[in-house]
């Protein structure tokens, strides 16, 4: 695997696992508990979550980027054009997957949707996208263009 290969598994890995943990502690506990879901207490607890998300992404990306550079350190930083076509299509499809969220997002500001389920709607969108992205980039390298 090619250093741009280790680097998108990683960070479909680190989204996956943050913001799974993420989803789970915002819409699944009060599910699991067996009460109601009270989107203002939600909507409080998901704002000190994303921040924490956030930062937990950042850390996972940096000390997994030093250790994939340092294990391939003469491929680290080399960007060919296959490279740069596979992003693009990754960004494509990512993109897509965003737009049809944004839509849904907008579609539920529009009959006046408690802001908890607006946000969570948006944060959803970009990590599925970014998901969709990361998998087709996956696909591509594995497949070869």
């Amino acid at each position: 695997m090619s250093f741009q290969e280790k680097s998108n598994a990683l960070m479909l890995g680190a989204i996956v696992l943050v913001y799974g943990i993420y989803f789970a502690l915002v819409l699944g506990s009060p599910v699991m508990a067996g009460g109601e879901l009270n989107t203002e207490i939600g909507l409080l607890m998901s704002n000190g979550l994303i921040i924490v998300t956030v930062v937990a992404l950042v850390a996972i990306a940096i000390f997994g980027h030093i250790v994939i550079a340092l294990l391939n350190h003469k491929e680290a930083g080399s960007e060919d054009e296959r490279d740069k076509l596979i992003e693009m299509r990754g960004d494509q499809r990512g993109g897509l997957v965003m737009g049809f969220f944004a839509v849904g997002a907008m579609g539920l500001a529009m009959i006046a949707t408690p802001h908890f389920w607006i946000v969570n709607t948006i944060l959803a969108g970009l990590v599925a996208a970014e998901i969709i992205k990361a998998v087709s980039k996956m696909i591509d390298y594995r497949k070869g263009i």
